[in-house]
Formats: structure tokens, sequence, C-alpha cells
């Protein structure tokens, strides 16, 4: 089987698709967080797997940058 590249309109798609995935994941585990944090006195695995995406989403985008240039 041989994959076709995608062309500008779905590269487009699915960068906007992925841009809205992000900011429901980010939301949703900082949100799951804060309530854990104010009815148990702690955050639970989700804030750290927020943490972990966050840092590798910008990571990456430095490393993508920098080879841009």
């Amino acid at each position: 089987m041989k994959f076709r590249k995608a062309d500008e309109m779905e590269r487009y798609q699915s960068e906007k698709s992925a841009k809205y995935a992000f900011m429901f994941y980010t939301i949703a585990l900082l949100v799951w967080s804060l309530f854990d944090f104010f009815t148990k006195g702690k955050t639970g695995w989700e804030f750290t797997i927020l943490l972990i995406g966050n840092a590798i989403f910008f990571w990456s985008r430095a490393i993508y940058n920098r080879k841009m240039r």
C-alpha cells in the first residue's frame, strides 16, 4: 500500500482539527485538575498529563521553528 502526500487543503484541515483537539484536551484536563484541587486539596494524574502534553507541544514547536530558520 502506498500513501500519497496530503495536499494543501488537507494539511490546512488537519492543522485546524489538531488545534481544536489540543485546545479541548488542554481545557478539559485543566478543569478536571482544578476541580480535584478544590475538592480534594491535591491534583491527580490529569495535571501531570496536562503539563507533559504542553511541554511536548511547545518543545516540538521550538525545534520545528529553529529548523525552519
